[in-house]
C-alpha cells in the first residue's frame, strides 16, 4: 500500500509511477478522495476552507488525471472514473456546503471536458454522482433519529444508499462493458435527481 495525499503533487506522481512499475500499465484511474467538509452559511466560509476544499476535491482530481493521461496515451487508452455527488448537480435544501458543492460541480465539468478531448485517443472519462451513502463517515450522524429521518426523507426511495450499490456502477465504468461510454454523468441516488 502506498500512502500519500492528492494535495501533494510529488506524491500523486509517485503513486502513478509506482503503479506503472508494479503493473507495467495504468488502465483505470478512480478519483475518489474526500473527507468531512465544512458546512455553514456562505458568508461564514473562510478562504482557507474554500481553498482546502477545492484543493482536495477539484484540484486533486485534476492532479491525478493529469498525471495518468501520459501513460494512457502511451498505451493506447484507459478509463478514468471521477466520483462527484448529486450536490454537484443541484442545490440541496438545508445543505449549506458551498465549497464542497462548487468543487464537486467542477469535477462534473472536468469529466465532460476530458471525455470530449481524449475520446479519439481511447481515454474514457465518466462520473458517478451518488446521493447519501451509508459510510463510516456518517454512521455517527445516523444514530440521531431526526438526522437519519432527514437524510432518508430527501431520497424518494426512502433510504440511503449502500457502498456496494455505488461500487456496481464503478465496476461498469472501469470495465470493457462501457467501452463505448464516455462523458457520462450517472446519478446513483435513490431517485433524488428525478425530483
Amino acid at each position: 500500500m502506498l500512502q500519500g495525499s492528492v494535495t501533494n503533487e510529488s506524491e500523486v506522481r509517485e503513486a502513478i509511477a509506482a503503479t506503472i512499475r508494479t503493473f507495467g500499465r495504468l488502465d483505470i484511474l478512480v478519483n475518489n478522495a474526500g473527507n468531512l467538509f465544512h458546512a455553514g452559511p456562505l458568508h461564514e466560509t473562510s478562504d482557507q476552507v474554500w481553498d482546502e476544499t477545492f484543493d482536495l476535491f477539484m484540484k486533486g482530481t485534476f492532479r491525478f488525471t493529469r498525471a495518468a493521461i501520459p501513460q494512457m496515451l502511451k498505451q493506447g487508452g484507459g478509463s478514468i472514473l471521477n466520483i462527484s455527488t448529486i450536490a454537484g448537480l443541484k442545490a440541496i435544501p438545508n445543505f449549506e456546503a458551498y465549497a464542497y458543492q462548487a468543487a464537486k460541480a467542477g469535477v462534473v465539468m472536468l469529466t465532460k471536458t476530458v471525455a470530449l478531448h481524449y475520446a479519439k485517443q481511447h481515454i474514457r472519462c465518466n462520473c458517478i454522482c451518488p446521493a447519501e451513502v451509508v459510510t463510516p463517515g456518517i454512521a455517527g450522524m445516523l444514530e440521531d433519529s431526526q438526522t437519519k429521518a432527514w437524510f432518508e426523507g430527501i431520497h424518494p426511495m426512502g433510504r440511503l444508499g449502500q457502498p456496494e450499490e455505488v461500487a456496481a456502477a464503478a465496476i461498469y465504468f472501469a470495465s470493457d462493458e462501457s467501452r463505448w461510454t464516455t462523458g457520462s454523468i450517472l446519478p446513483v441516488d435513490g431517485g433524488v435527481m428525478a425530483g
